[in-house]
């Protein structure tokens, strides 16, 4: 409890804004020194997921989630803090927010989601926790004990790199909040989503369609800013907000296909990432749906045959030297697809189209870190050819 009261008084100090800000606003009882180290604690903590090697980097596809953010920003912000985006390379469904406006998107949420609309929700819900201090609210509940054991739940969702990575710093305990606080953030990003033109019936579809995606692929349930409710709940409270709102009748923006072109880079890196975790349906789906948007990609067909491969099952070394066939058609300087064949073709005792598929590999990739693994496997293939040539 008091290491949480600790790290509590850190997003009281960020969600105040900055150190003048706070003070004159009476809300924490910091001292001026205080406030300064923990403001650069939190520097600390987004610095180091800066040089964690978990950030996703694309500028285009940070200077588009940066628009989307102007977009639903309100027309007077704070003057103490600044909306900024980031993309985490993981592929759970998670997204939070520093209260010093910090925004965090995973992989594995932009892979899942359509259109910008749905984007709009996430972003417009994090952006909400800042624009109402629920940082400094939720330390004030944490003082009263009794408070904290009847209302405040916090995620322990697994891969969720916002509390996972960060919390093992010291850190602020992104995205955990109250369900009161949950629901707060989804009214009044709606009221964003509403005045920034998009069509506020996504945001019932997002969430109808992230309890698809968990139910379909058989993971646990998205925690979109960290705590329960479940995402039943959150789609049949966004449903009756939408319901009651006047303006969300009106028919509003979507973007599907500028988001999936600008989304296409994060969604292969997500299917990569969610194939190393053996979860091949999400992989799978991923891989096709990137197929769609960059149709004739050699290496998203060459992942289509590394998933058949390593998910097994009947027929699937055939559907898996397909795909590379089709792959080296596709790409014939693509030096991936000549190993995997050449491993499939060993098996099977191919041993003179083996060593052609390990010697292309080779030439086109020669300071490759497996290099010496295919050597070796050419050195089989010469070695078994020499003993079928000797026993003929």
């Amino acid at each position: 409890m008091k290491h949480a009261l600790k790290v509590l008084i850190l997003c009281c100090a960020l969600a105040a804004g900055a150190k003048a800000g706070l003070l004159h606003a009476k809300q924490g009882s910091a001292s001026p020194g205080d406030v300064d180290r923990l403001l650069l604690q939190a520097s600390e903590e987004e610095q180091a997921l800066g040089k964690s090697g978990l950030i996703y980097d694309d500028p285009d596809l940070e200077r588009y989630l940066e628009r989307v953010v102007r977009n639903l920003q309100p027309a007077d912000p704070r003057p103490d803090f600044s909306f900024r985006v980031n993309v985490i390379k993981d592929p759970h469904l998670n997204a939070f927010v520093f209260p010093d406006g910090a925004i965090y998107v995973n992989t594995g949420m932009l892979a899942r989601i359509e259109n910008e609309a749905q984007l709009a929700t996430i972003l417009a819900h994090e952006m909400a926790h800042v624009l109402r201090r629920h940082a400094l609210k939720t330390f004030r509940a944490l003082k009263n004990k009794e408070a904290v054991q009847e209302e405040f739940t916090q995620s322990t969702e697994p891969g969720a790199v916002g509390r996972s990575l960060v919390s093992k710093r010291s850190a602020v305990p992104v995205g955990a909040y109250s369900r009161s606080l949950e629901l707060e953030a989804d009214r009044v990003g709606l009221e964003l989503m509403i005045k920034a033109g998009y069509n506020p019936q996504e945001g019932v579809g997002l969430f109808r369609h992230l309890e698809k995606v968990t139910m379909e692929e058989k993971i646990h349930e998205p925690f979109v800013s960290g705590t329960r409710p479940s995402l039943r709940e959150r789609w049949r409270n966004f449903e009756e907000f939408v319901h009651t709102h006047g303006d969300a009748r009106i028919p509003g923006i979507r973007n599907r296909e500028i988001f999936l072109l600008k989304t296409k880079g994060a969604l292969f890196e997500n299917a990569r990432l969610d194939l190393r975790l053996g979860r091949f349906m999400a992989a799978r789906r991923e891989t096709e749906k990137y197929l769609v948007i960059v149709p004739r990609d050699a290496k998203a067909i060459y992942l289509l045959g590394e998933i058949s491969r390593q998910r097994g099952g009947e027929g699937a070394i055939r559907r898996a030297r397909a795909f590379y066939e089709k792959a080296i058609a596709m790409n014939p300087s693509y030096a991936e697809p000549y190993r995997a064949l050449g491993l499939i073709q060993y098996k099977a005792g191919e041993m003179t189209l083996a060593r052609k598929s390990f010697q292309w590999c080779l030439l086109l990739s020669p300071q490759r870190h497996d290099r010496d693994y295919i050597q070796g496997y050419l050195r089989k293939c010469d070695e078994t050819t020499a003993r079928n040539g000797a026993g003929s």
